[in-house]
This record gives C-alpha cells, structure tokens and sequence, in this order.
C-alpha cells in the first residue's frame, strides 16, 4: 500500500457518493476517533502521555503510535515538515496513516472554503455584494478566525427554541415553545417556501441547514423536512446536534439518508461525559467518519467555549468576546413565522449572542415570505453608497495616518486602506461622524477640515463601504 504522499493527498473523496476506498475509510475513521478521545477524554489524555504505546495498544491496537504522536504534537510534526524539506527524511518514511488522516482533514478544509466562497453566494445581486461586505467586516473584527465561517445565505428553524438547554448556547436560545409539525398545511407551506426561496437565491438557499437557535432533534418531524429540502435542492442540510444520543437508531438513520444521498460533516455537540461514553460505545468509527464529535462540556481537555450568549462573561458587560453565528442573510422561523436578517458581529454590550440583527418581521404565507425578503433586501443591500443618505460606522474601528498611508484598525486586524497622506484631525473627524450615524455622506465631507482633499475623502468612505465598516443608516 506505500505509494506516494501527494497520491494520497489530491483527493480523499470521502464526501462523495462514489464507492470509497474501504481501507482508508477505516484508516481515517481510527485515527479519528482516537483524537476525539484525546479532546473528549482527560483520563485518556493523561495515560497517553504517561505511557502512549501501553494505551494505544488498549484503546486502539490498529493506530499506529507514531502517526498519532504527529498529530498531538505540535513541535513533532513541524519538525517532521523540516526534516522533510531538509531531505533528512523521505516521503516513505512518513506514517501512511498520518499522511492519509491529514488528507481527509484537508479534503473538509477545502469543502468548507468552497461553500464560504461557491456554493453559499447568492444569485440575487443585492444580497451577494451584501453578503461579501460582511465578509470583509468579519475579517476585520474577529481576523483569520472569520475565514471558517461559511455565511450562509438562508436558514431555517423548524421549532420555536431549544429542549437541550445547554449552559454553553452562544445565542442564548430560550426554552422549547413550538413545534412546526409535518401537517399537510405545514408541509404545503414547507415546500413552496423552499421553491420560492430558490428561485430568488438561487442553490445558496439550500446551502443553509434546518436549525439555528434550536435543536433540529426536538421536531419530530425532521426526516420528512429534509427529504423535501433534498428533493427541492439535491442536498441534505447539515445537522448540529446536542441531542444525538436521546434516540441511538434514529441518530443513526439520520447519518445514513445522509450518506447515501449527500455525503457531508454533521456535528454531534458532546455535552457530557456520559454523552462521550454513549457515543463511543453506540457508533464505530466507520458510521462517524464524516461527524465531528464538538467538546462542548468543561471536563473536555479540548473544549473551547466561545465568550459569548450565556457564556459570556457576566462581569464585565464591556467584554468583547467571539460569536458562534455562520450566516450573513436570513433566518426562517417556520413555527413562529417570522423572518430576520442578520450577521455575525463580536459579542459585546449591544450584541451579546454575537448577532447583528437588522430587522426581524412576521410573515402570513410563501409569496408574503418572498416579499418581506424582497423588502429586506431593497432597504439594507444597496449596492453602492448614497452620500445623500446618512451613513454609520458599522462597528468600532479607529483610522490613522501611517507614513502616507490610512489604516484601517477593528478588533481583528488593521490594514493599510487609502494610500494617500491624510491630516489624523480629519481622519478622527470621520470617524466621530461615522459613529454618530446621524450624518449624510455629503454632510461628512462637509466637515473636513479644507486642507483635506476631497477625492481622497470620497475614496476613503467608499474603501470603507466595500469593507462593510459602515453602512446605510435605515432607522
């Protein structure tokens, strides 16, 4: 089985429907689940590093130690691409299942980076250039971290809140309070909904899922939704659960539709160690090989909680934290029939659960669905700025002079925009009237010292526009 690395590396495909290679299958699904065991387990974490080759050869026999130390070491693996550059080592003498897990984590890299930048940009114009300013912005405030959000276009909530509850939730969701049935008026509503929402967007709007701020297990309908979500589309959403263990077959079933209709990476959030322990002994780790096990419970050695919704820190308001939103556009509640347009923003005092929530309305039907998000789309998603209109920052951002050049600084990343030498008065001078978002581009320049060169300035508020740092003020 040795041939080359970068034969191994093109192209895994295990999110494909084609018939896959069951060895490496199996390769990656071992490799797996052993580092989910190192991010879910402590007590496994700490017998590997007292004894590794001891508990591999307990745990999991077939996994090769040295393949796993590589990818729980930092330091091993970067000197492993030093010694290869250095012609120290060889391809061969690399692990082939080190080098065949790591392809697979490629291959889920790639297959995100084409739904950030294909699949989920909407056909409607409006909203595709809206979408690619708060992409920008998101860079701008959160820096690389923003580069895995996918945005989504659309998405939808099939309940109105969330059974599980979990103390963790970035958006806070609130207790179960509905549930949107498959009745035959429902279903009716579902599907000329999904019709609607495609001709408009385009295949974007089945690039979304069928949760948000809810757990989609609590519908017990939820099967039948997606069937008609694959037939309208040819996708099956993905599916983030906290609930994966509350009924094992029907978990498992759920996999399965996916896997033979539309292979893709669902989410299992792991929210106790009893839920590990569950899951470990319900599912091999061939059926989990494209679910990501998410250490969402403190005992987990690799649990990260983002500082945001209930997790945010409840003593000091003026925190900035992170934000656990994946979606610039729109928000279906089909139980609540509501509709909202939002954005990721970072969690601070005015956005807590991490959400720039432009508007939220109520909708009666399919064609009045369409037509608030029309609506939506003509208020918020001009294409270009309207120095007639007032304008607003539309986050915290500074600008400052820097050997001829402006900088552009958020939380993020600061970047050079203007290349041109600009007075610090006037830049401070824009950036209070940005803030005060009670100021007409025109008015703006108005307030420039006359020293400053107007085309310059008019440039400047449009560099700032295409990066989504501020925005037409609608209120």
């Amino acid at each position: 089985m040795k041939i080359k690395i970068r034969d191994r590396i093109l192209n895994m495909n295990l999110m494909e429907k084609e018939p896959h290679d069951p060895e490496i299958v199996r390769t990656v699904a071992r490799m797996k689940r052993v580092v989910e065991r190192w991010n879910l387990d402590a007590d496994f974490r700490k017998a590997c590093e007292s004894d590794p080759e001891k508990t591999l050869a307990e745990i999991a026999p077939d996994v090769d130690p040295e393949a796993f130390r590589l990818l729980i070491n930092k330091d091993a693996a970067e000197k492993l691409v030093e010694d290869l550059k250095a012609e120290k080592i060889s391809e061969e003498d690399i692990p082939e299942s080190y080098v065949i897990y790591k392809a697979s984590v490629r291959e889920k890299i790639l297959h995100r980076e084409k739904l950030r930048q294909t699949y989920c940009v909407p056909d409607e114009p409006h909203f595709r250039a809206w979408r690619e300013r708060q992409q920008k912005r998101c860079y701008m405030e959160m820096g690389p971290s923003a580069q895995r959000m996918v945005q989504a276009a659309l998405m939808f909530e099939l309940t109105l809140g969330c059974s599980v509850g979990c103390p963790f939730c970035g958006v806070a969701s609130q207790g179960l309070r509905g549930i949107f049935r498959y009745t035959e008026e429902n279903a009716a509503l579902w599907r000329e909904t999904l019709r609607r929402m495609h001709a408009l967007l385009g295949g974007a709007a089945g690039r979304g899922t069928c949760y948000y701020s809810c757990e989609g297990l609590d519908n017990p309908d939820y099967e039948k939704f997606l069937s008609d979500y694959y037939s309208e589309f040819g996708v099956v959403p993905q599916t983030t659960t906290a609930a994966a263990t509350r009924d094992i077959e029907r978990t498992r079933a759920l996999l399965r539709f996916a896997d033979e209709n539309d292979p893709h990476i669902d989410r299992f959030s792991v929210i106790s160690a009893e839920m590990r322990d569950t899951i470990f002994e319900a599912f091999t780790p061939e059926e989990l090989v494209n679910v990501e096990l998410l250490p969402q419970f403190p005992e987990a050695p690799g649990n990260c909680f983002a500082k945001v919704g209930r997790n945010r820190d409840k003593d000091d308001e003026d925190a900035v934290g992170g934000t656990i939103a994946c979606a610039s556009g729109f928000i279906v509640n089909m139980q609540e029939k509501s509709l909202r347009l939002m954005t990721p923003f970072v969690s601070d005092r005015d956005h807590p659960t991490g959400e720039w929530i432009l508007e939220k309305c109520a909708f009666r039907s399919a064609e009045d669905l369409e037509k608030q998000m029309r609506r939506m789309i003509e208020t918020y998603m001009p294409l270009e700025l309207d120095f007639e209109k007032r304008v607003g920052a539309s986050c915290d951002f500074s600008l400052e002079e820097t050997d001829g050049n402006v900088r552009v600084g958020a939380h993020g990343v600061r970047v050079d925009m203007l290349h041109a030498p600009m007075a610090q008065a006037g830049l401070d001078t824009v950036v209070t009237a940005l803030k005060a978002r009670r100021y007409t581009g025109d008015e703006i320049l108005e307030l420039l010292p006359e020293d400053m060169n107007p085309a310059q300035s008019i440039l400047l508020l449009k560099q700032l526009w295409d990066h989504g740092l501020i925005d037409q003020v609608t209120e």
